[in-house]
């Protein structure tokens, strides 16, 4: 349910911490939760969570996260106590990797039928895209991109499919790749369109396959970067014009944004603000040890941006765009070492036990952090946590088994 709307995800969470309680009672299951820190990270975040809204003056703000952050506990409850021996990690892939070619295939013909009425072709763009769904086509590109490296991981040796399976495969891959263009997620396209080649040249050992999979890539990567939506994405986003910008606590000297300025910030150069801005007041103000707390970051940000010109009625509202600067802020130096510390041990786990999926997951979203805060919404936080755990509870069977086998 995790590429339709949020209701319908938080419906099956609901089902399954159900189902698994009733299984427990039923078949008095043992559960035992695993020993390890990528697990606890998660509850040990939401416990700094809710000291950090008591703390805050913005106690509503505060809990609102809360809130969202809880499907975390529910995430792992759902996920931690499935029996061993369960070979769930390939299903669970390839069926997510089904529902976002189901998903995506119904977003590109409603935007089809749109046009077909009179609605203009930006209709099957950027932000409408996804729109039927209430989807943000930044986490919606990410969704395509791990169900097109699943597909492909799953099902990469194609010679040994019958007919009918390799057209569905190749359909679903061209369903879930257009898809990812009409995001028009600058970032996901980006990294996706190095990693996927990169992916391939590993799996494939013949060097004349190796070949021809580098000159189709590149072929497609000329086609798919010509394209008129992506082409002007990039051209507009990528611009960097801003010079000596340099944030202070001087009234009388800040830089002031006029309306023509905020008119031609490109993407790139409004999140270089953000981050100047969010950093230097941090340090400037001594929020070092325990950051601005959990309610009152944004507060702090829309005075800041307020004091630049930036606000009210531009970015109003706006993160920092940027997950590990959000975290250092919000929560000061020691949580933000708690995360890095979970992320990178998730990466130890991942080539430590060659997961290559895991691996590019990871990479993926890791790279996606830089430019996004993903970990303050719904859909981010349940499409991070829910596989990352996934990957990670796959691990834990391996070390139970016999390493002959």
């Amino acid at each position: 349910m995790i590429p339709f709307k949020t209701s319908l995800g938080n419906i099956a969470l609901i089902l399954a911490v159900t189902y698994m309680l009733f299984s427990k009672y039923k078949y008095r299951t043992e559960y035992k939760f695993p020993k390890k820190y990528v697990f606890y990270f998660p509850i040990l975040f939401f416990i700094i969570e809710i000291i950090s809204t008591v703390l805050s003056k913005n106690f509503h703000d505060g809990l609102i996260s809360i809130n969202k952050n809880l499907l975390v506990l529910i995430i792992i409850l759902s996920l931690v106590f499935i029996p061993k021996g369960k070979d769930y990690l390939k299903y669970c892939l390839v069926g997510f990797a089904i529902s976002c070619v189901v998903a995506t295939s119904i977003l590109i013909l409603f935007g089809l039928y749109n046009i077909f009425n009179g609605e203009s072709v930006n209709i099957l763009l950027f932000h409408n895209f996804p729109l039927l769904f209430d989807q943000h086509p930044v986490y919606f590109a990410l969704y395509l991109t791990l169900s097109i490296f699943s597909l492909t991981y799953y099902f990469h040796k194609i010679d040994e499919l019958v007919i009918g399976k390799k057209i569905v495969l190749i359909s679903s891959l061209s369903i879930l790749i257009s898809g990812l263009i009409l995001t028009v997620s600058k970032s996901v396209i980006f990294i996706f369109f190095i990693l996927y080649p990169l992916f391939f040249l590993f799996l494939k050992k013949r060097v004349k396959t190796k070949i021809l999979i580098c000159f189709s890539f590149l072929v497609v990567g000329l086609i798919v970067f010509n394209f008129p939506a992506v082409k002007e994405r990039f051209k507009d986003g990528l611009e960097f014009n801003i010079k000596n910008f340099q944030p202070t606590n001087n009234l009388v000297e800040a830089k002031v944004f006029e309306h023509q300025d905020k008119v031609e910030i490109s993407d790139l150069e409004l999140r270089y603000i953000f981050w100047k801005i969010g950093f230097f007041h941090f340090i400037n103000e001594g929020k070092f040890l325990f950051g601005y707390r959990n309610g009152d970051v944004q507060d702090y940000l829309d005075y800041y941006y307020l004091m630049y010109g930036l606000a009210p009625n531009w970015y109003e509202g706006y993160n920092i765009h940027n997950q590990y600067l959000h975290t250092l802020i919000t929560y000061g130096v020691f949580v933000f070492l708690l995360f890095c510390l979970y992320l990178g041990l998730s990466f130890y786990y991942a080539f430590k036990y060659k997961n290559l999926l895991h691996q590019l997951f990871l990479i993926t979203v890791c790279f996606i952090f830089v430019f996004e805060v993903i970990l303050v919404r719904n859909k981010g936080i349940v499409f991070f946590y829910f596989f990352n755990t996934l990957f990670l509870l796959n691990y834990i069977k391996f070390e139970n088994s016999n390493i002959r086998n």
